[in-house]
């Protein structure tokens, strides 16, 4: 089976842990993502889609300050696998899939691999900081987006 679109999900949550959720509770509150029936339903609701986005901006925001916790210490990367493993399965429920667990889990192994790439990019990319973090930024929202509109179809 092909997981591409819940490993590049995962992987947006991976590089910013609210862009993919929000990306995904967003989908689902328009209804271009269906989880009615599903374990994630939550997702669609407006005080979730709400939050989420909200959520996503600040962290937007907050990523580019300079007393930021490392991307790779444990409470954030669990953070981001635990966002990489609802927004898989959240895609995986929407291509009609039963292996939730398997697109959970490749969900978030993806948000963790992407964390420590976007640490490491960040680490020697040869730009000035802030334009490192916007390119990164850019990324992130444009690949959650494209995977959500390519698993919607």
């Amino acid at each position: 089976m092909n997981y591409t679109c819940e490993a590049a999900i995962g992987a947006v949550s991976g590089l910013r842990s609210f862009t993919g959720p929000a990306i995904v509770s967003e989908a689902a509150h328009r209804h271009v993502l269906r989880l009615k029936g599903t374990p994630l339903a939550w997702l669609a609701s407006d005080s979730v889609a709400h939050t989420a986005a909200v959520l996503a901006v600040g962290e937007l925001i907050a990523d580019k300050l300079p007393f930021m916790p490392n991307r790779t210490d444990p409470p954030g990367l669990l953070a981001r696998f635990i966002a990489g493993a609802v927004c898989g399965m959240a895609i995986a429920n929407r291509r009609k899939r039963n292996d939730r667990i398997i697109s959970a889990l490749v969900g978030g192994s993806a948000a963790l691999a992407a964390a420590y790439a976007g640490y490491q990019y960040r680490k020697h990319v040869k730009l000035p900081a802030l334009a490192a973090a916007l390119l990164e930024d850019v990324v992130a929202v444009g690949v959650g987006t494209a995977v959500v509109a390519r698993a919607c179809r």
